[in-house]
């Protein structure tokens, strides 16, 4: 239920607060007085897109507060998700807009996005507007009203229906495409068989080229550096005057100082370890220069596996590494079409699969619909009685499709008519503004025994309606508001009359601007002059005493 609403430069509202009745809160005005704007302001409020355009002229912002009792299940979803409310806390939510299009919205203190404050929406008010009444013309809109009065049950399978569809669809797609693809997916797996037994027939390694190319470079230069060795180990370890016969003699003199200076142990020591470690290192010289000595066709053999080494990959990614990774994608290729036949006949199974789980969600659609349709049409023409059509006659006519879509396999188109003896026809061939009006409001009518219990918002509704017939709306929407919380915007005074709250929207101008003021009206003598305000545009005395006569009668 709707509690408090808050505006502040909006649009040309600079300021208002409403408080809403648990009955019915009727908002009048005359023509231009901004009725639609608060309905804006509220639909603002309930997460619809920011207009720039509603930040009033020299604002800073544009702000609105909407403070709401939530019925169980919508507290549990608010806990749920993060909204929970302290102990004597009111449910509101506060969004701003300023001019440069930034915009904020807290939900019961807490920062949240429109696109959940909208997720909410239904479960806190559904507004009906005139544009409402204009989807009726729209066959498809007929679908969703009949989907929504079959209750979750068809909802879910519509879903199911869906979800099979799509399913369907893309293993479909995926047949026809495999199809398609079969002659480059057969080159495809020859060009990949045979790089896969190219390269395994190699057997590439990963760093082999590098540490070839390195052998190669020792090879070429193996003279120079057998030359080389053979000068290193001979000054080393050559004769007596080889760098170890040196250090021996060093050693061997300081040696002979023991005892005389102590102090020179330590060099002593050190022309011993020197003398040690170069006869190791001629030792390793020494086998270097042994192992200059190579097989002549080894240097062939590096060759011959480097120019196949830079073959492979010149072919497949210039380097080892993406040699060895082609390879593994040329065996996956192969693996691929090899498993051809097999994947195609999980494919076509998986079909299969699909379109038995579609044509069975869509046999149970559409049992609920012709079932929720045959309701629904008895629902409203049990409704027209009390809207003026008490000769009319109405249908909800299912008719299958070709074939199963995403939405099912039939569609529905409301048919009307609004005198006795008179065929049903489509609706949008036939009615009038104020016929396509009550219509709707039976729909409505008829939809809030199975929708969750929120307010009903209507913004003139009622047009193209006028004398008995409004006589006959007012008095449906007073009998609706005894069971829900009703808002309604309207310029008819035979359906102001049934208010438990009642606002009047007046525009002002003051030193050249114009804003929008709302205006609370309680006092009898007050209401009883905007009812013939409405009914004759001036309270004289007749326009007043039908203004009181009507009042009497909704009371």
């Amino acid at each position: 239920m709707l509690k408090r609403l808050s505006v502040e430069n909006y649009g040309l509202i600079e300021r208002a607060d409403v408080a809403f009745s648990e009955g019915a809160t009727i908002f009048t005005g005359e023509t231009g007085s901004g009725k639609t704007m608060l309905v804006g302001a509220l639909s603002f409020a309930l997460g619809a897109r920011a207009d720039l355009a509603m930040v009033r002229a020299g604002a800073a912002r544009a702000t609105v507060e909407l403070v709401f009792e939530p019925d169980p299940a919508l507290l549990q979803r608010l806990n749920d998700d993060g909204f929970a409310l302290e102990a004597g806390e009111e449910a509101a939510i506060l969004r701003e807009l300023t001019p440069a299009g930034k915009s904020n919205l807290r939900l019961c203190g807490r920062s949240a996005t429109a696109s959940y404050v909208r997720e909410l929406a239904p479960a806190v008010a559904e507004i009906v507007g005139q544009h409402e009444a204009q989807r009726l013309l729209v066959a498809a809109y007929h679908l969703e009203m009949v989907d929504r009065f079959a209750g979750d049950e068809a909802l879910d399978a519509r879903s199911q229906t869906a979800n099979a569809y799509v399913r369907a669809s893309e293993l479909r797609d995926a047949l026809a495409q495999s199809e398609a693809n079969e002659r480059n997916a057969l080159q495809r797996s020859d060009d990949a068989r045979h790089a896969r037994e190219e390269i395994a027939a190699a057997a590439p390694e990963l760093g082999e080229d590098e540490r070839l190319t390195a052998r190669r470079r020792y090879l070429d230069n193996v003279e120079r550096i057998a030359v080389a060795l053979r000068g290193a180990h001979e000054a080393l370890a050559g004769d007596e005057r080889s760098a170890v016969s040196a250090l021996g003699s060093a050693g061997a003199a300081v040696s002979s100082l023991h005892g005389v200076a102590p102090a020179l142990e330590q060099i002593g020591q050190q022309l011993c370890a020197l003398q040690s470690e170069a006869n190791d290192l001629a030792a390793t010289i020494a086998r270097e220069i042994d192992a200059t000595e190579y097989d002549p066709m080894e240097l062939e053999r590096i060759n011959a596996r480097l120019d196949l080494l830079d073959r492979l990959k010149r072919r497949y990614g210039g380097a080892i590494d993406a040699v060895l990774e082609h390879a593994r994608e040329a065996e996956r290729v192969v693996d691929e079409h090899e498993r051809k036949d097999e994947r195609t006949a999980e494919m076509t199974a998986a079909l299969a699969a699909a379109e038995r789980e579609l044509v069975a969600s869509a046999d149970r659609l559409g049992a609920l619909r012709r079932a929720a349709a045959k309701r629904l049409a008895e629902r409203v023409r049990r409704e027209f009685a009390d809207l003026a059509l008490a000769s009319g006659t109405f249908e909800a006519v299912v008719e299958p499709l070709d074939a199963i879509g995403r939405s099912g396999a039939e569609r529905v188109e409301f048919a009307f008519s609004a005198n006795a003896g008179e065929a049903a026809r489509p609706l949008a061939k036939i009615v009038s503004g104020g016929e396509l009006s009550r219509v709707l409001l039976a729909l409505v009518v008829a939809l809030a025994e199975v929708r969750e219990r929120t307010a009903l918002v209507f913004d003139e509704i009622d047009a193209g309606i006028g004398g008995a017939t409004a006589v006959a709306v007012g008095a449906r929407i007073g009998r609706l508001a005894k069971s829900g919380q009703v808002i309604c915007i309207t310029h008819l005074a035979q359906l102001a009359t049934w208010a438990s709250c009642h606002y009047v929207l007046e525009k002002r101008e003051h030193r050249g601007a114009t804003t929008i003021g709302v205006r609370e009206i309680a006092g009898a003598t007050e209401r009883a002059n905007e009812i013939a305000r409405m009914l004759s545009g001036e309270p004289h005395d007749t326009a007043l005493r039908h203004a009181r006569e009507l009042l009497a009668r909704a009371r």
